[in-house]
């Protein structure tokens, strides 16, 4: 049994607090901390990604879509679709990122 602590998780090199919580096989898990004012820039990844709010709320922007989404929530985003994330709020966001590195065969 291997257990990942946010506190001993490894930091990827990004302009705001994320960790690698795991990566193995075809599945990383990402928790990603914005503070007020903090964003994810827009991007896309050739993979599918499923973002879970731990906490908090933020604006996230699919495509040309800005949508507000609250804690306890799930958005799927499929591969090739721009995203990014703001906190416009004045609390913390939480989220986990999973990212689904394997993908179907069409």
């Amino acid at each position: 049994m291997d257990i990942m602590t946010l506190d001993s998780a490894p930091k990827v090199p990004v302009p705001f607090d994320a960790r690698i919580m795991h990566n193995a096989g075809p599945v990383e898990v990402i928790h990603i901390l914005l503070q007020p004012g903090e964003g994810v820039p827009p991007h896309d990844n050739p993979f599918d990604v499923l973002f879970y709010v731990l906490e908090g709320s933020g604006e996230l922007t699919i495509a040309d879509e800005v949508r507000r989404v609250d804690t306890d929530s799930l958005v799927a985003i499929a591969t090739g679709t721009q995203r990014g994330w703001e906190n416009t709020g004045t609390e913390p966001v939480r989220l986990l990122v999973i990212k689904l590195l394997e993908q179907k065969n069409s």
